[in-house]
């Protein structure tokens, strides 16, 4: 399917809330875009993708909340499988995030996060070493990690420095995000093979605190500048500059530090705010950096998708604003992926218990002017 979006004036109302409790509209979120997408399925017959990413071999990988981890070939559109792992589908969680080892052509490891049952729900990190055709049995990276059906985060992303990275949910015991005893709703650091990363802020796993459900996490090209998208509870879901331990205020902060009694515990804990925050909420969720070439206008931006919100979202963090795109077009949007020649891939959700899917749902969606 193929299709023209002509693009038209937009006005995002990134909003939050004033010291009344009013919602205040920042301004300079409010941009007219001349620009037309031109949008066709790309892969259709999914079933919940979770993570899309491009893999060191040029393909596309793509994780299923079910349980299956596929390949893409890009010329010829084919979707194979690469593994399968036994996961604990409940609500939100499953198969979810995905990353490679930096030094793949010597390590090559392919990390993923997964839900499993041990009484209630929990989450681990496992990776599969791959060996051209299929991966193999999974070896443990990190285990026991806080879970529930909703708030499991779990999104992975390598660093510049190869460590890896991993947003963790608050496992919906939003206390657990200030816990510095607790996993839950955090970002963690660590080594390839699971430890500690030398030099974290706190000498253990954490890298920063208070998240509620981060979703989405990509590091700027080139930088160590490191973002997250996170899903804020009725108000406020936040787009982060991820910083060295800094705490970012859930449960006692929603969005800015603009109320009084935010103010204060802002202060007394150095809570670093959002670069920028949507009330109602929209459900962000997966997160890119667009460096490319094929939308010139998006070079220095961060895209990411929304789930209830059901947009493709575009914000440049250096001239404060942000645009909607694809918005109740595609049904709920899952994951934004930038290929290497500038091409941008989104993956739908429809058939995560929460959608209407369509026939051919789910689709990874191809865009490009």
């Amino acid at each position: 399917m193929l299709g023209l979006v002509a693009a038209t004036a937009v006005a995002l109302l990134a909003v939050r809330r004033g010291g009344d409790g009013a919602p205040v509209v920042d301004a300079a979120v409010r941009v007219a875009s001349a620009q037309s997408l031109t949008v066709e399925t790309f892969v259709s017959g999914l079933d919940t993708p979770w993570d899309v990413a491009w893999g060191p071999d040029g393909r596309m990988w793509v994780t299923e909340r079910g349980g299956r981890i596929l390949r893409v070939d890009m010329a010829t559109r084919a979707v194979s499988e690469a593994g399968r792992l036994d996961v604990a589908e409940v609500s939100e969680s499953g198969l979810m995030g995905l990353a490679f080892h930096p030094a793949f052509a010597r390590e090559p490891w392919v990390y993923v996060a997964h839900s499993y049952r041990d009484g209630g729900i929990r989450n681990r990190i496992v990776r599969l070493r791959w060996d051209g055709s299929r991966l193999g049995a999974p070896e443990m990276v990190l285990d026991a990690l806080p879970g529930a059906g909703n708030h499991n985060g779990t999104r992975l992303a390598f660093g510049p420095d190869g460590m890896l990275y991993v947003t963790t949910g608050d496992a919906a015991r939003a206390a657990s995000a200030q816990d510095m005893s607790s996993l839950a709703g955090k970002v963690l650091r660590l080594t390839p093979e699971g430890r500690p990363a030398p030099g974290n802020p706190w000498g253990d796993a954490l890298w920063s605190i208070g998240h509620r459900n981060a979703q989405g996490l990509v590091f700027r090209p080139g930088t160590d500048e490191l973002y997250a998208t996170e899903h804020g509870p009725n108000d406020n879901d936040e787009v982060n500059r991820i910083l060295r331990g800094r705490n970012y205020g859930w449960p006692e902060v929603r969005g800015m530090c603009d109320e009084p009694g935010e103010r204060s515990f802002c202060a007394e804990h150095d809570v670093a705010e959002p670069i920028t925050t949507f009330t109602p909420t929209l459900g962000l969720a997966g997160l890119d950096w667009y460096d490319g070439d094929r939308f010139p206008a998006w070079k220095g931006s961060l895209l990411y998708t929304a789930l209830r919100g059901a947009v493709l979202l575009r914000t440049d963090p250096a001239a404060g604003r942000t645009e909607r795109m694809l918005e109740r077009q595609y049904g709920r949007l899952r994951d934004v992926l930038v290929g290497p020649d500038g091409v941008v891939y989104v993956a739908t959700s429809n058939r995560d218990g929460r959608g209407r899917p369509a026939p051919d749902d789910d689709r990874i969606l191809r865009i490009t002017p």
